[in-house]
């Protein structure tokens, strides 16, 4: 497995600091290096030093992982990772969420309690689909699909717009399997060089875990029943207005695969591990 990490660096202070590492575009440097690159450190220690004085070295980052066919034919489960992404979320559309039994602290545990309303406009025409708050929105060739495969731990509920009228193309992808643990070597932070040791984004409930998902994803293998589609239980994220601390969404080989063979669009997932 390689791992990459993707800066985005203003261009003046890429073209002072770091010389020709990366790729200009304009006014941002695109800097992609493996992960464990020594120049890895050297932006780390540089955004400290830019911290220092009120300001970010990099005003981005992404880290990628790439694997081999034999790494992935022998995965035990795939961590999505939402590519396809859009606004409105359901709540600027008219759904309802109950935060009546939502943590105080956190805001984890708010329920969907009515169905999804979307505007029609502003879902891709893709199989698969997340608004910026992370609901699923899958087409009708897609939920017909997952039905006719037999794929477990999938719920399919309607799709409405704004007025409330039937989005017949679309039904809301929902997991109703039971959750799974988030294990060590998980690494959650704020970023690669900012691992949260005061504990800003963590809640002292142990409903949210950090910020972002650093590093692989480990699950306790006791917790997972065996179903096609799961999430975990510790979720990642911040509650931003609309937006919420938000599960890993997880696949068993077989939807995986399923999802290739459909050719399903915009599919990125990662190897995730059972422990």
């Amino acid at each position: 497995m390689r791992e990459i990490i993707e800066f985005r660096i203003g261009e003046a202070e890429a073209s002072s600091l770091l010389g020709k590492i990366g790729r200009s575009l304009g006014n941002v440097r695109n800097v992609r290096l493996p992960l464990k690159d020594e120049r890895v450190r050297l932006i780390g220690e540089l955004d400290r030093e830019f911290n220092r004085r009120g300001r970010s070295f990099y005003t981005g980052w992404s880290i990628s992982r790439h694997y081999t066919p034999e790494e992935m034919q022998s995965a035990q489960l795939f961590a999505l990772r939402p590519r396809s992404i859009f606004e409105p979320c359901g709540e600027m559309c008219g759904t309802e969420y109950d935060e009546s039994e939502a943590c105080p602290l956190c805001g984890a545990g708010a329920r969907q309690s009515t169905e999804l309303h979307l505007e029609p406009e502003s879902i891709p025409k893709r199989d698969l689909s997340f608004t910026i708050a992370r609901e699923m929105v899958i087409s009708n060739r897609l939920a017909q699909a997952l039905q006719t495969h037999g794929i477990t731990g999938a719920g399919f509920l309607p799709v409405r717009g704004p007025t409330g009228s039937l989005l017949e193309d679309w039904r809301q992808l929902t997991i109703t399997s039971a959750p799974v643990d988030v294990v060590a070597p998980t690494l959650v932070g704020n970023d690669l060089f900012d691992l949260d040791e005061q504990g800003q984004y963590r809640c002292p409930q142990g409903h949210v875990l950090g910020l972002n998902r650093l590093s692989e994803l480990w699950v306790r293998k006791e917790s997972y029943d065996g179903s096609d589609l799961v999430r975990t239980r510790q979720l990642t994220g911040a509650r931003r207005g609309v937006l919420h601390p938000k599960p890993e969404i997880l696949l068993s080989p077989k939807l995986y695969r399923l999802l290739r063979e459909l050719k399903v669009g915009r599919l990125v997932v990662e190897v995730a591990h059972l422990t």
